[in-house]
C-alpha cells in the first residue's frame, strides 16, 4: 500500500503522540508508525512519577525547571491522567541536614514551591515513616498515569486527521539528494507492507533511536540505563516519598492509584531488548526503602519490571545517573546532510509535551508554517471528566456490569468498547487501555474471561490454550523476581488452577 503524508513519525510512546497532536494542531498532515502497541516502550514502564523537578533540582537545575514547567501545564490540560499526591523530600539521620539545605536554595532558584517540614509535622502526614527521620521538604510532586495519558493524545490527534499505523515496523529507508525519499514499512501482525512517502521524518523512538538510525547508517552516542522498579499490592502513603539527598538507587516511592511503585536503579546495558529485573536488584530495592518506610518488609510485591531511559552520553560523564535528563534534539540536515530527517530522544516523560513542542517548532521553520504551538492551552478530550479513585467506584455500583476483573474494577463494557473499534491486534492492547491485568493477581483470575469474551465474539484465533499460555507467560516474567512469601503462595495457587482447570503445562 502506498502512503504519502507531510510528516511520518516513527515512535507511539508520550513523545511521539505528543508530537502528532501537535502537529495536528497546527493543521499539519502526520502519520505515525510505531512497532508495538502505543506506550509498549519506555513510556510504558516508567515510575509512574508527576516530577516537580526536584529530584534533579540540584544535579541538572535546568531539566528541574522544565519538569516543574511541564508539571504545572499538565495540571491543567490533563487532570484527569494524574492525581496531585504532592511530595516529601525526607532527611533520615545518615542524611543529615546539609543537603537539605541545598535543596532549598536550587528549588528557590528553579522556581519549585518547596517549605522545610520538621519530624512531628511529616509523621503527622505520613505516620508510616520511619520515625527517626530529621524532617522533610515538601514539593508539588505527584502521580500521572502514563497509558492515558498517551491514549488521550493519540484520541485528540486522530479526531484532527492523524493517521496512525501501531504494530508496523519501518523495514529500510530510501533516500537521494541529502533527503529520505521513501521509507518501507510492514505489519508486525498483518504482514502488509507498506511504502510511505513524507516530506519530512521524525525520529521519535527514545531508547531504539539507533535502530531507526542504523537505516541510513547513522548513530548517537547513547548511553541506555536500566531501571528496575517494583509494585507494591497496596498503596504505601499517599504522597510521593524521595530520600533528599543526591539521586541514588531504592530513594523514591510514588503511591498509583491503589498501589505504590517502589524505585529505581540505574544500570547500564548495552542492549534494548531482552532485559530482566534481577533477583539482586529486587533486594536492593526493598532494603534501600525500607530505610524510609520500615514496613515495607512486611508487603506483599506483586510485580518488578524495568525500562531503560535513553540518555544521551556527555562527555567525561561514567556515571549514567550524572547525565542530562535534559532531552536533544537533532536535525540530521545540519548535522549529517539528511535534511528532512528530525531525531528527538531523551528526557523525561513529564517533559513529553514540550519535547514536542521543540520538535514541531522545528518541523515549522524547515516548512515555512507561523502557527504557533497551542498543546499547552488546549486541555486533552478527557479533561473535563470524572477521575479519581471515588468515581470509579461510584461508576462501577452504579453500573453493576458483567466484571472481568474483580482487582481493579473492570467491567465487560470497557473492553466492549474497546473491541469496537476493531484496533486490537495483540492480547496486550486491552491491557493498555483498561487496567484489566494490573492488580494484585496480575491477571491470575480474569485473562481467562476476557478470553471468554474475545471467543464469543469470534475475535480470538488459534488453540486458546496457547494464548493463554502466553499471556501467563508475560506476566510470570514480571514476578519471578519477588517470588517469596505470601508472592509465591499465590504463585502457587494460580499454578494449580491453570493446571487443574486448563491443562497448561
Amino acid at each position: 500500500m502506498d502512503l504519502r503524508t507531510e510528516v511520518l513519525v516513527i515512535g507511539g510512546g508520550a513523545t511521539g503522540a505528543g508530537i502528532a497532536r501537535d502537529l495536528a494542531l497546527r493543521g499539519i498532515p502526520c502519520l505515525l508508525l510505531e512497532k508495538g502497541d502505543f506506550a509498549s516502550g519506555a513510556s510504558g514502564r516508567n515510575h509512574g512519577l508527576l516530577h516537580s523537578g526536584g529530584r534533579y533540582v540540584v544535579s541538572d537545575p535546568e531539566a528541574a525547571r522544565e519538569c516543574i514547567q511541564e508539571n504545572r501545564i499538565l495540571k491543567r490540560i490533563a487532570p484527569q491522567c494524574l492525581e496531585e499526591t504532592g511530595g516529601l523530600f525526607v532527611s533520615l539521620p545518615e542524611d543529615g541536614l546539609d543537603f537539605q539545605d541545598r535543596f532549598l536554595s536550587a528549588c528557590e532558584q528553579a522556581g519549585i514551591e518547596a517549605s522545610r517540614l520538621n519530624r512531628d509535622e511529616v509523621l503527622g502526614l505520613e505516620p508510616s515513616l520511619n520515625p527517626a527521620l530529621l524532617g522533610a521538604v515538601r514539593v508539588p510532586d505527584g502521580s500521572i498515569d502514563p497509558f492515558t495519558l498517551i491514549l488521550e493524545n493519540i484520541r485528540d490527534a486522530e479526531t484532527h486527521g492523524v493517521r496512525f499505523l501501531p504494530h508496523t515496523g519501518v523495514t529500510s529507508f530510501v533516500t537521494h539528494g541529502g533527503r529520505i525519499e521513501k521509507i518501507l514499512a510492514k505489519g508486525m501482525t498483518s504482514g502488509e507492507e507498506y511504502s510511505i512517502y513524507p516530506s519530512y521524518v521524525i525520529n521519535a523512538t527514545g531508547a531504539w533511536v539507533n535502530t531507526v538510525l542504523s537505516l541510513v547508517n547513522l548513530r548517537l552516542e547513547m548511553a541506555l540505563s536500566k531501571g528496575s522498579m517494583l509494585i507494591t499490592n497496596q498503596r504505601l502513603s499517599q504522597r510521593v516519598i524521595n530520600r533528599c539527598r543526591k539521586p541514588s538507587d531504592g530513594d523514591i516511592i510514588v503511591p498509583n492509584d491503589t498501589v505504590s511503585i517502589l524505585g529505581t536503579t540505574s544500570v547500564h546495558i548495552d542492549q534494548v531488548e531482552n532485559f530482566e529485573v534481577t533477583p539482586t536488584e529486587v533486594s536492593l530495592l526493598v532494603q534501600e526503602t525500607k530505610r524510609m518506610i520500615p514496613d515495607i518488609s512486611k508487603t506483599r510485591f506483586i510485580r518488578a519490571y524495568a525500562g531503560i531511559r535513553p540518555l544521551v552520553q556527555s562527555a567525561g560523564k561514567r556515571d549514567d545517573r550524572a547525565i542530562s535528563r535534559g532531552f536533544t534534539l537533532i536535525d540530521h540536515g545540519e548535522k549529517d546532510g539528511l535534511h528532512n530527517l528530525i531525531t528527538i530522544t531523551g528526557g523525561k516523560f513529564v517533559t513529553y509535551r514540550l519535547m514536542a513542542e521543540r520538535t514541531v517548532d522545528l518541523i515549522c521553520n524547515k516548512m515555512g508554517v507561523e502557527v504557533p504551538c497551542s498543546t499547552h492551552l488546549k486541555p486533552l478530550p478527557g479533561a473535563k471528566e470524572p477521575k479519581g479513585l471515588r468515581e470509579r467506584f461510584r461508576k462501577f455500583f452504579q453500573d453493576r456490569g458483567e466484571i472481568l476483573c474483580d482487582c481493579e474494577m473492570v467491567q465487560r463494557k470497557e473492553v466492549d468498547d474497546f473491541l469496537s473499534e476493531g484496533k486490537m491486534k495483540d492480547l496486550q492492547d486491552i491491557l493498555h487501555r483498561t487496567r484489566l491485568g494490573k492488580g494484585t493477581c496480575q491477571g491470575g483470575f480474569c485473562v481467562f474471561r476476557l478470553l471468554g469474551v474475545l471467543y464469543e465474539l469470534g475475535i480470538a484465533e488459534g488453540d486458546s490454550s496457547d494464548v493463554l499460555k502466553k499471556f501467563l507467560e508475560e506476566r510470570w516474567r514480571g514476578r519471578r523476581p519477588i517470588l517469596w512469601g505470601t508472592s509465591i503462595r499465590e504463585e502457587e495457587l494460580l499454578e494449580s488452577i491453570y493446571q487443574g482447570m486448563f491443562d497448561l503445562r
